[in-house]
């Protein structure tokens, strides 16, 4: 089993945005003095996983240290509930900063390219390597997939914390749903949320005539 440090996580929570946002969250409530643990459970979680591979580590890497804080919130508020409750108030802050760099370059017509970019990723990184199952949904506009299986779920109750796959979802909300105004974001159910799949629904906008 390979070791991954303490320090190597510390360098992925600062790089990930739900991460960063849940550690700047730490340093507003004042428990720093916590992060060291959280960097050593984190250390902890992805040297268990170190046989994932390559496409799902990517995966981890930002998951596990997630679940790492969640559980620090969780021992230091003694309740499951304000442990979300403090995820629901800093989860989404770098990644809302981070959709007002994206949206001016959206602005100038690269939004038409998402969908064939979503096609690209599909199973470079959202395929079974990477712990996905998935259909393709016939004669829907582009980009129509369903989600079958979701690693970020499978994951998270691993280590007895489902609730906290939604903010993944969310994430993508946030992130594919204020792209663009023309860039039409339509999901309807989640796993996490109990539904049947993940119905991912990504396609421009056609104008009049089109």
């Amino acid at each position: 089993m390979k070791t991954i440090t303490p320090a190597t996580c510390q360098r992925l929570i600062r790089r990930m945005p739900i991460t960063k946002s849940l550690m700047n969250g730490f340093a507003s409530k004042g428990w720093e003095a916590h992060l060291p643990a959280v960097y050593d459970r984190a250390a902890a979680l992805l040297s268990e996983n170190t046989g994932a591979g390559k496409a799902l580590q990517m995966h981890l890497n930002q998951l596990l240290p997630m679940i790492a804080l969640y559980e620090k919130a969780m021992e230091i508020t003694g309740s499951r509930e304000e442990a979300l409750a403090f995820v629901e108030e800093w989860a989404f802050i770098e990644t809302e900063k981070m959709m007002k760099y994206i949206q001016p370059f959206m602005k100038l017509g690269l939004y038409r390219l998402m969908p064939a970019m979503c096609e690209w990723m599909l199973d470079r990184m959202f395929g079974e390597k990477a712990g996905f199952k998935y259909r393709r949904v016939p004669d829907a506009p582009k980009f129509s997939v369903d989600m079958l299986q979701c690693p970020y779920l499978e994951t998270c109750k691993k280590y007895g914390c489902p609730e906290l796959t939604e903010y993944s979802c969310r994430a993508d909300d946030i992130t594919y749903g204020k792209m663009h105004p023309n860039l039409i974001w339509a999901r309807t159910q989640t796993l996490a949320g109990g539904g049947s799949c993940c119905d991912f629904r990504l396609h421009v906008k056609q104008s009049k005539g089109e």
